[in-house]
């Protein structure tokens, strides 16, 4: 059997550095499904990297064998579902549509979690959201994804967490109320460009489905 694992690598901004990871993956009977540039700074740059591998896999072992190649450094990694994630998000709005209506902000921040792989959520109402410097700063700008570094000053989560972390807020509107959506997890592993764009995406597809599923129950 295998599965899918995301690692976050640090290596030198040159030619052949990531031929040098892809070898040491290979070499694992791994193989690379998706690579997401994070950020580059100083003649260095941060990848996600998704690998399909066995799910015996010694990641100690490869985490040794990519820190063998010159200038690489794996930051974090942790296992991923093999399911597509649009897949998932397609499947989470046709459950979406059967929920009664008091579900819809438990139903959303559900959505999220799986969307983001990680339980860390919340779904905060306006008057919640305007205690926290993230989610007040998502308020002022409705439905665009805001991205803070954070190691206090956050809500609760519905997840222990400590330290420093990645978060994300976005603002949206259930129904006539206005929320926000804010995500978290460890600073080490953060968040893509990619899917925070993902995240509001979808929170601006759930924010249209509500109204069109509420009037066919209602015509119904």
């Amino acid at each position: 059997m295998r599965s899918l694992v995301r690692l976050r690598i640090e290596l030198d901004d040159r030619p052949g550095s990531l031929a040098g990871i892809a070898a040491a993956i290979a070499g694992r009977d791994g193989n690379i499904t998706s690579i997401d540039v994070l950020e580059a700074d100083g003649g260095r740059v941060v990848d996600e990297i998704t690998i399909e591998a066995p799910d015996d896999l010694d990641m100690t072992l490869l985490r040794g064998d990519i820190a063998g190649v010159r200038g690489a450094r794996v930051v974090s990694h942790q296992r991923a579902e093999l399911q597509d994630a649009v897949v998932r998000v397609l499947r989470r709005l046709a459950l979406a549509a059967e929920r009664a209506a008091e579900d819809r902000r438990a139903e959303l921040r559900t959505a999220v979690a799986e969307l983001s792989s990680t339980p860390a959520v919340a779904v905060l109402d306006a008057a919640d959201a305007s205690t926290y410097p993230i989610s007040r700063e998502a308020l002022a700008d409705a439905g665009r994804a805001v991205i803070a570094r954070a190691a206090d000053d956050l809500p609760p989560l519905g997840e222990s967490m400590a330290g420093e972390m990645s978060v994300v807020a976005v603002a949206t509107r259930i129904g006539a109320d206005a929320v926000v959506v804010v995500v978290a997890r460890p600073f080490a592993q953060g968040f893509t460009p990619t899917e925070c764009e993902r995240i509001e995406a979808f929170v601006a597809l759930y924010e249209r489905l509500v109204p069109v599923i509420d009037f066919a129950r209602h015509d119904a």
